[in-house]
């Protein structure tokens, strides 16, 4: 996870976001409230291809994309999962709704080396591969670009793999020299029209992968050198595009074995619930979950939450009724406190003491499978 992140306020404009980019070749950069530094969101690269767009005038708020809350504790298998589900290369970790941390779709896929070490280029690469030739304009890359919902495209010459043109190569050849026209601060760089051919901003030394290559391998040697993509290519000619996002599929797939699979859904019948309550409420259910991964099989986990009329000065009593739903067993749990995140503790430590006792008894008696079926489901 990276400390040292990206970032700017929700009211600073989008020029600020651009230098950036251009500095720190970020993936996303991420957006805090300036009032009390919570997440916003994060602004990707593509948000830059929206038309009639006024970087000087937009703000950071305008162009965040609200992003799935991600917390230190959470798997690998989480992040992938979310970052799949966004189509986002990189995600804010947060504490109390606070960023703290960003971890990237290449740190995941570097950490899961033993899961992906037989797997190579060809399993997950892209096939029909979305291309441009080099005589068409940028408008048009542009325009395919946001139809397609793609970051970048191979540019052809007859069907040979010319190069390759980019979100990146847009924003640093096109948009930012606009930019610096508009301000009448061009210093002699060319300024390009959309009407301007794609091979007048394009990466010719393109970096391609073969398709045998293990994706372990490719990401590292992306990560290298900055990219986000390499084409596979096979004598000269294009045949796939490899992505950070392909390569987060086969980790999503093989972690899913061997995480959890007990869904956890919380529910508050109660006036007011602070963003670090709820928080702290499921941070409570992820600790029992994992520490029971093995036993409770697939199934709901559900935390019902109400007030009491009681009070100790501000504060009224919760309470909490703990409901688990799996293939395996059905257990209820209830527990009060001052807290959301105590009454959920104390309820699951009700369910807790009965999967104990039903692991106990199955392990004592022989006929314990039949002598557990007439016991009640809650207790």
């Amino acid at each position: 996870m990276l400390k040292d992140f990206p970032w700017v306020y929700d009211s600073e404009p989008l020029t600020k976001i651009l230098g950036i980019f251009s500095d720190r070749k970020a993936d996303v950069v991420v957006v805090e409230n300036k009032a009390n530094g919570r997440l916003v969101g994060v602004v990707t690269k593509r948000a830059m291809l929206k038309p009639n767009l006024n970087p000087s005038k937009v703000s950071a708020r305008t162009l965040a994309v609200r992003t799935p809350r991600l917390r230190p504790s959470d798997s690998l298998h989480t992040a992938a999962k979310h970052m799949l589900e966004r189509n986002l290369k990189a995600l804010p970790v947060t504490e109390a709704g606070k960023p703290s941390g960003l971890v990237t779709a290449a740190d995941v896929i570097l950490n899961s080396r033993e899961l992906l070490r037989k797997i190579s280029v060809s399993k997950v690469m892209t096939r029909e591969v979305i291309t441009v030739d080099a005589e068409d304009t940028i408008g048009r890359a542009i325009s395919v670009m946001r139809d397609e919902g793609v970051s970048r495209l191979p540019v052809l010459e007859g069907d040979t793999l010319a190069g390759i043109v980019t979100v990146t190569d847009i924003v640093e050849r096109v948009v930012k020299p606009r930019l610096k026209s508009s301000w009448g601060d061009v210093v002699g760089e060319k300024v390009r029209t959309l009407s301007n051919p794609v091979k007048s901003i394009m990466t010719r030394n393109v970096m391609t992968v073969q398709a045998s290559e293990n994706i372990v391998d490719a990401v590292a040697k992306m990560r290298q050198h900055g990219f986000s993509c390499l084409v596979v290519t096979e004598r000269h000619r294009v045949v796939g595009i490899f992505t950070l996002m392909d390569a987060l599929e086969p980790v999503v797939a093989q972690l899913r074995e061997t995480e959890r699979n007990i869904v956890v859904e919380v529910s508050y019948k109660m006036e007011r619930v602070a963003v670090e309550d709820k928080e702290r409420v499921m941070e409570v259910a992820d600790r029992f979950v994992k520490r029971f991964r093995k036993t409770l099989g697939n199934g709901v986990l559900s935390l019902y939450f109400k007030e009491h009329r009681e009070k100790h000065g501000d504060m009224r009593l919760v309470h909490c009724r703990a409901r688990l739903n799996s293939d395996r067993f059905q257990f209820v749990g209830v527990g009060e406190a001052w807290r959301a995140d105590l009454a959920a503790r104390t309820a699951l430590k009700v369910i807790e003491r009965q999967l104990l006792v039903r692991k106990e008894l199955a392990a004592r008696y022989p006929y314990g499978s039949e002598f557990l079926e007439s016991l009640p489901t809650s207790y």
